[in-house]
């Protein structure tokens, strides 16, 4: 059963304001024999419900006189209170968990999942149309032929070419850093799509350098997937790390961002 202790009044607090509507007004003598609240505890109890706002003096009366505020006022009242502590409850454990996660960062390993591959080139294009999807602002791939930046383009860019133009169609800005020499290898019909989606989408664009290490993605400035390569195949990887850990995805961010501001810029031709 639901009381006045549910909205946050004590046991005697409920007993006092509860004996007080049934005498419309009363001394503290009187209602404490009306709800059975010691006399010794009658005076805190009052006290209490005063600064509340659920019970009021009369003034001008010898002995001391209260009277209840009406139940519909008394318990809005109640819930507005319950409804501060919570929101500065929320608050401070937001705040709480804020200076945790910063402590545990210092000492715990960058978060992140390796995701292991069948190096087929399915599971490749189905992981890249994947990130493709993901992206609801900015998307930025980086690759390379070395370290698994081929993936066989015949196979790969041609299941997802679809999901590129979907995404741009999002309104999504994506953005392509690739070396010469990968552009260089780019099969034929790949060259055509790519510079047809170059011609139609201004949040579309290629650009390139002439040294790139490795081949990674990042979705939304908020998460690195980096493809780590199969040593023995350049065409297929063993799998991905995908990283959120905000420090990190800023530091790749940075040192991204030089590079990508000098690359050669790829316009449609």
């Amino acid at each position: 059963m639901t009381s006045l202790r549910d909205l946050g009044l004590s046991s005697y607090e409920e007993k006092a304001y509860r004996g007080l509507l049934t005498l419309r007004s009363g001394t503290a003598e009187e209602i404490s024999e009306a709800s059975d609240v010691p006399m010794g505890r009658i005076y805190d109890v009052l006290s209490s419900l005063e600064s509340q706002n659920v019970i009021r003096r009369q003034p001008d009366r010898h002995p001391r006189t209260y009277i209840a505020v009406e139940p519909e006022r008394t318990v809005d009242r109640l819930l507005t209170a319950r409804r501060r502590d919570l929101h500065q409850q929320q608050t401070q454990y937001e705040t709480v968990a804020a200076e945790v996660l910063t402590e545990l960062e210092t000492i715990a390993p960058v978060e992140g999942h390796f995701w292991p591959a069948t190096v087929g080139q399915g599971e490749i294009a189905e992981l890249l149309a994947d990130r493709l999807d993901a992206a609801t602002n900015n998307l930025v791939i980086t690759a390379t032929t070395t370290a698994g930046g081929l993936f066989g383009f015949e196979e790969v860019y041609t299941q997802t070419i679809d999901r590129l133009t979907d995404t741009l169609n999002r309104g999504v800005s994506v953005r392509f850093l690739f070396t010469d020499q990968l552009v260089m290898e780019m099969p034929d019909p790949l060259v055509t799509e790519l510079d047809h989606l170059l011609d139609v989408h201004e949040n579309f664009e290629l650009r390139t350098t002439a040294t790139l290490y490795n081949t990674y993605d990042v979705v939304d400035e908020e998460n690195i997937c980096v493809y780590v390569a199969n040593p023995f195949d350049q065409n297929s990887i063993l799998g991905t790390v995908q990283v959120t850990n905000e420090n990190i995805v800023q530091f790749v961010q940075k040192q991204w961002q030089p590079r990508w501001e000098v690359a050669s810029n790829n316009e449609s031709s």
